[in-house]
């Protein structure tokens, strides 16, 4: 009995190295990664005096492209954009044309071994909105600020490299003070909210 149970100790204990190697240390595999997504949104702008806070549909964008830190950490940089060509800034106004990017720092947390990730990310803000003041005319107004994000998503893979990424994800855009035909806007903040399918390589 005890060298059976001494067999038995030993086989268990040289295969602990072959199983530790097909289980996965962390959910992505080591070196570059990258998405590209799309998908609908939404974005809502507000002003430190406006009365009303306009909110308009529309579709964005996002490329995001970094390195490992950890086995569950990801840096990497990101550019997101979102586009609505029926905005206003005032309700039942659609003739403005809204543009809102933003490119900065972002990070990914993998809570587990799934896929399953968290997002955070902080960056540069350019909001510009084309507004029709004549027939064949269109001004062109800019502003530059700070953007935050955050969201989350789930990787879906289908390869050993590659994935389909469903994620959520808001961008918080203080883009400061406009100048309209209309008129000064101050303090202007523009939230995007935006749903996105990706395709992924980790």
């Amino acid at each position: 009995m005890r060298t059976i149970a001494l067999v038995l100790l030993l086989g268990s204990v040289c295969a602990m190295p072959s199983l530790a190697q097909t289980r996965p240390s962390r959910p992505h595999r080591s070196g570059l990664w990258g998405e590209f997504g799309a998908g609908p949104g939404s974005l809502r702008m507000g002003c430190s005096a406006c009365e009303d806070v306009v909110t308009a549909g529309g579709s964005g964008g996002y490329l995001r492209i970094g390195g490992v830190i950890s086995d569950h950490v990801l840096l990497g940089w990101e550019s997101a954009g979102f586009s609505d060509e029926s905005f206003g800034f005032a309700p039942g106004d659609p003739t403005t044309i809204a543009e809102m990017e933003s490119t900065g720092i972002a990070v990914l947390w993998f809570p587990g071994r799934r896929g399953l990730f968290l997002k955070g990310g902080v960056g540069v803000a350019q909001g510009r909105f084309m507004i029709p003041t004549a027939t064949a005319q269109v001004d062109s107004v800019r502003g530059t600020g700070v953007a935050v994000s955050f969201g989350l998503g789930w990787d879906l893979s289908f390869a050993r490299k590659y994935a389909v990424t469903a994620s959520a994800a808001a961008f918080v855009t203080a883009i400061g003070d406009l100048v309209l035909p209309s008129g000064r806007v101050d303090d202007v903040i523009g939230t995007m909210y935006q749903l996105s399918l990706a395709f992924t390589f980790r």
